[in-house]
């Protein structure tokens, strides 16, 4: 029995009423987990809320993406561009992701591997003294993934042939951020244009006829949009009021998401196609029609706002925390269907430490990372919510005597709701990535 089969038998022996969306998502899951050729995503990637990435550096991926109360003289943030006048030294940042995919489908697991370039940012303190402050920040990241595939066996007067829906795409994120500092208050303000194309395959292939014609109807998104994320942050001294650059310190941060501008382009064609010998797939011969449709201005407005804190020294120890509202009420995907969104509520608390900071020994100068999170999905299915939790830990290994550091971190998260066919989705991610520090636009003191 093929895992399309066992699909097929688990939606029809359910006792229950099953959505055509819940049924959609149940043969989704089974063709691109079962097809080897495709790098698995989440299902819900076809409503645009899969493989989306959070806006992050490497060394948050450690900290369940925790930023908005979060300074540091040597790392970079981008969730709240505020902390940018922190920054000592010039930081430079790359890094490579790896993702293992699983999904549990009734009685059945299905689990993949995929990977991707990370994160590459560079960031500059312009101008650095203890009370006037000034940093800026440079980055591009992929900030969504889109993949999957289903297929569907119909028998119509004897004629056998398969339905099927595929789809992928990927967009990518470009920051630019400043942060100024006025005695303790801290302001930021990022520029964040996004863009990424998707495509979607909707066809009939009649089985065991490599030269016949098949239909297939094929759309293509290009989108665009510019988001502002403003950033605020308040720091409180702690302790003995003698000078001690080491002591505990209150953070408190608040930033705001809207977006400016976003567009959209679609593209639908319907299509000839014959079935490939060599690979199998469906390879167009000749379009029937082309019709350019422009879905104009979308919605513009507040994103988000949150909200958070920390306490302590990122040199020696912080605990620190987040809260974030997203507005998604608003949201309609690309493709038609009869899913609904919500407006979301995300908490996060995590812990870094380093046993001494400004120590000569290797192990005594490793810093060590700890975060966890639980989050709404703005995606409803079947009348059921989706949520998430997740944990992080991760350490940032010294690079010599310099302040650079090699970043590793680990990640674990599920997904759970969605209809009882797609009761749970786990990732586990592997993050790699160098922090490069050095000092730039220093004056000599001697020739």
């Amino acid at each position: 029995m093929t895992f399309l089969h066992s699909v097929n038998m688990l939606i029809s022996n359910c006792p229950h009423r099953i959505s055509k969306t819940t049924s959609f998502l149940a043969l989704a899951v089974g063709a691109f987990l079962w097809s080897s050729g495709i790098y698995a995503q989440s299902p819900y990637s076809r409503f645009g809320f899969g493989g989306y990435l959070k806006p992050q550096s490497i060394g948050q991926t450690s900290t369940s993406s925790l930023g908005i109360g979060f300074r540091s003289t040597t790392m970079l943030n981008l969730n709240n561009p505020a902390a940018l006048s922190e920054l000592e030294w010039t930081t430079f940042e790359a890094g490579a992701r790896i993702d293992n995919y699983r999904i549990n489908l009734g009685d059945q697991n299905y689990s993949s591997p995929t990977g991707r370039v990370y994160n590459l940012a560079i960031a500059v303190p312009i101008r650095v003294k203890n009370k006037k402050r000034w940093g800026s920040s440079f980055s591009l990241s992929p900030s969504g993934v889109v993949q999957y595939a289903f297929n569907e066996s119909v028998d119509s007067l004897e004629i056998e042939h398969t339905k099927y829906e595929r789809g992928s795409g990927s967009s990518y994120a470009v920051n630019w951020s400043n942060g100024w500092l006025w005695n303790a208050t801290s302001i930021g303000l990022s520029c964040i244009y996004s863009f990424g194309t998707e495509s979607n395959f909707q066809g009939i292939i009649v089985d065991d006829s490599l030269n016949a014609r098949n239909s297939r109807k094929t759309s293509r998104l290009n989108h665009q949009s510019l988001q502002f994320n403003l950033g605020w942050q308040y720091t409180i001294p702690l302790g003995a009021g003698q000078p001690d650059r080491f002591r505990p310190k209150l953070t408190l941060g608040a930033n705001l998401a809207a977006t400016a501008q976003a567009n959209r382009n679609i593209t639908r064609q319907d299509e000839l196609t014959l079935t490939s010998v060599l690979t199998g797939q469906e390879v167009a011969i000749d379009t029937l029609s082309v019709e350019a449709v422009s879905a104009g201005n979308l919605p513009k407005g507040i994103d988000h706002f949150g909200l958070g804190l920390s306490v302590g020294d990122h040199r020696a120890w912080l605990i620190h925390a987040d809260y974030r509202y997203s507005l998604y009420n608003e949201y309609f995907h690309w493709l038609p269907g009869d899913e609904t969104y919500r407006n979301t509520h995300y908490a996060a608390l995590g812990f870094r430490g380093t046993p001494n900071y400004s120590s000569r020994n290797f192990f005594a100068r490793i810093e060590y990372r700890l975060g966890g999170h639980w989050e709404q999905s703005p995606l409803i299915i079947d009348g059921i919510p989706l949520n998430t939790f997740g944990m992080a830990f991760g350490v940032g290994l010294p690079m010599g005597k310099s302040m650079s550091r090699l970043n590793l971190s680990a990640a674990f998260e599920r997904r759970s709701g969605g209809g009882n066919l797609l009761s749970q989705e786990d990732w586990v991610s592997l993050v790699i990535g160098v922090n490069l520090n050095d000092k730039w636009f220093v004056k000599r003191k001697f020739n």
